[in-house]
């Protein structure tokens, strides 16, 4: 099936998901009022992508393309990109769902509406995850992906763009193992400004409960930081043990913990501080998430919608915290508590994980 002029251009990339590309490739059928194609981006799978499009293709009322090509995230939401016809793109993920069915539609009429404006837009997120009842870690990311605030904007939200802005912004970085859609993100947020669609998207918390979500939380954490500082060191030295989602175990954060040092090491003494002096800037940047967190549990225990909850302990700290510690003195302080904190937790790690088996070999995640 072709479609002579889509709308709009979905780009999904994926690597041996099967699962979830059949939840998807149904998700997708029910949306309503719009033209799109959906370009697959495959970074290598073993479980037969192809005879699941030509299964679905049949039926599924919207044209579907594969594109094969070398795993990576950013190398190929690039290559899928390449490939799009439609003046309008959307970057998915393969566990995304929409619960309304005109959720599209609209999000591409508030895009429309913004006339020539570098404007992009993503929707509002929620978990999915297999527990009963609601989790406060969940909520506290759930209201934090819908705020306007620095590096709170991810790829499991669904970025909407037109293709005219995305070649102002660039394309997705093909030298990250994740977080390219982070970076892309920040890059626009730059010179443009995102969107907030009211309709929502979920996504499987499956990573998390897999690997625990103060593990994935906190690799997270550092993976954003050394992204934002530009220690490009780290990423090409972390590849080798960052490893694939769907390995059933727990995240060991040591060995990322154990190639901090090594990559430090290998640095000179004064980019070594320099690495550490920019990375404490920027957790006395985040440093508003501790009171954020407070936020969160309060409205969560009351039962206030993801979203809709005041930012008090924020609004009490951040003014004081500004004030007394913007300046190189408080970013010292802050370089000095993040050393101290890196380092205990390493010693902690060291008694808690044990070593990955020394011919483990790593892949990062493409879907």
């Amino acid at each position: 099936m072709i479609l002579m002029n889509p709308e709009l251009s979905i780009v999904v990339p994926i690597l041996n998901e099967e699962e979830q590309l059949r939840c998807l490739l149904t998700d997708l059928m029910r949306q309503q009022g719009i033209n799109f194609e959906l370009i697959l981006s495959d970074g290598g799978s073993i479980d037969d992508p192809q005879g699941i499009v030509a299964e679905y293709q049949v039926f599924c009322g919207y044209p579907i393309s594969l594109q094969v090509g070398e795993s990576g995230r950013g190398r190929q939401l690039n290559a899928g990109i390449s490939k799009a016809r439609a003046g309008w793109l959307l970057m998915l993920h393969v566990d995304s769902r929409f619960r309304d069915e005109h959720a599209l539609r609209c999000g591409l009429d508030q895009m429309i509406a913004c006339g020539n404006d570098l404007v992009a837009g993503r929707f509002a997120l929620k978990f999915r995850y297999q527990e009963v009842g609601s989790k406060p870690g969940y909520y506290f990311y759930e209201w934090k992906a819908r705020l306007a605030r620095p590096e709170c904007i991810h790829g499991d939200q669904g970025l909407l763009i037109s293709r005219e802005n995305f070649q102002r912004v660039g394309h997705f970085r093909e030298n990250l193992p994740v977080m390219e859609d982070t970076d892309f993100a920040e890059r626009l947020r730059l010179i443009g400004h995102w969107q907030l669609f009211t309709a929502e998207i979920s996504t499987s918390a499956r990573r998390f409960e897999t690997e625990g979500l103060w593990q994935r939380q906190l690799l997270n954490a550092l993976i954003m930081c050394f992204r934002s500082i530009g220690w490009e060191d780290f990423f090409s030295d972390a590849i080798s043990v960052y490893r694939q989602q769907g390995s059933g175990e727990t995240l060991r954060l040591r060995p990322f913990f154990r190639q901090v040092r090594r990559s430090m090491l290998k640095a000179p003494f004064k980019k070594r501080m320099k690495i550490w002096f920019h990375s404490g800037r920027y957790v006395h940047r985040h440093a508003w998430q501790l009171a954020f967190a407070l936020d969160a549990r309060r409205a969560f225990k009351k039962g206030v919608p993801v979203g809709q909850g005041k930012m008090r302990w924020v609004g009490l700290f951040e003014p004081p915290y500004n004030l007394l510690t913007r300046n190189p003195v408080g970013h010292l302080m802050a370089t000095m508590l993040l050393w101290l904190w890196f380092y205990t937790t390493w010693l902690w790690l060291l008694c808690i994980e044990r070593p990955l088996p020394t011919k483990a070999k790593c892949r990062p995640n493409s879907s």
